[in-house]
C-alpha cells in the first residue's frame, strides 16, 4: 500500500491511498510501482525498498516503529543497557512529534533541527 496523508502536517491535499496487489515480495514490485517517483519515501523495514535509491531521485525514510521493534526484542531477550536506552531516545523523538503535530511546516523544521536532529544523531553508534 502506498500512502499519502498531510492531514497531520497541516497540508492542503486530501488523504490517499492506493493498494498493488503483488504475489510475492520481489524487489522489482516497488520498482516498477515508484519507478517515476522522486522525493522522500516513509519506509517500513522491507529491503525492496533499497534500490529506489540508485538513481539518485529517492531518499528512503525509515520507520521509527519497526527500528524500535528491534530495540525492544533486544530489550527483551538480552536486557542489554544500550536497547534501553536507544528506546528511551526513539520515545523522545515520538514525544517531540506529538508537540509539533498541526504546526506549521517552518515551526516543526526548525523544532526537528533544533530537538530531533541531536537526538537521531546520537543513535549512530
Amino acid at each position: 500500500m502506498y500512502a499519502h496523508d498531510q492531514r497531520s502536517l497541516a497540508g492542503p491535499e486530501p488523504p490517499a491511498a492506493v493498494y498493488v496487489f503483488a504475489s510475492d515480495r520481489k524487489a522489482e514490485r516497488p520498482a516498477t510501482h515508484l519507478a517515476h517517483f522522486k522525493g522522500l519515501l516513509h519506509i517500513d523495514g522491507y529491503a525492496g525498498f533499497g534500490r529506489l535509491t540508485d538513481a539518485g531521485n529517492v531518499i528512503l525514510a525509515a520507520c521509527w516503529a519497526h527500528t524500535g521493534h528491534k530495540f525492544y526484542e533486544v530489550a527483551q531477550s538480552e536486557d542489554m543497557p544500550v536497547s534501553h536506552e536507544a528506546l528511551r531516545r526513539i520515545a523522545s523523538l515520538y514525544a517531540l512529534e506529538a508537540q509539533l503535530r498541526g504546526q506549521s511546516p517552518a515551526h516543526r523544521l526548525a523544532m526537528r533541527r533544533a530537538f530531533a536532529k541531536p537526538v537521531i544523531d546520537s543513535l549512530r553508534f
